[in-house]
């Protein structure tokens, strides 16, 4: 009656699977892998991040300067500057306005 509870023990153990070496291995480079993806998708969020907050503090620096009132001058394709007038301003506002809706959270 010995026999029985030793064989029992027995059954147990082959029920665990053994894992080789070559496994851990396999398992190591796969969990450096997924890490390696992790840290480059949170690096290339964060730069993303950045580049947003930077686009929204220059347009709403843009849009401060056109409600302002002052005269905004730009260089035409013939090197010459050209004053924005009214119909360019406000075509100018509108686009400054939806880049900080875009990118202003």
């Amino acid at each position: 009656m010995a026999a029985a509870p030793a064989a029992a023990s027995t059954s147990g153990a082959a029920l665990v699977p053994k894992t080789s070496g070559q496994d851990k291995t396999l398992e190591e480079k796969k969990k450096q892998a997924d890490e390696a993806a992790a840290a480059k998708k949170k690096a290339d969020e964060e730069k993303m991040a950045r580049a947003q907050a930077d686009n929204c503090a220059r347009a709403r620096q843009s849009m401060l300067q056109l409600q302002s009132g002052v005269r905004i001058a730009t260089v035409n394709d013939k090197g010459e500057r050209v004053f924005m007038d009214d119909s360019a301003r406000a075509a100018e506002t509108q686009r400054v306005q939806g880049i900080i809706g875009s990118d202003c959270h």
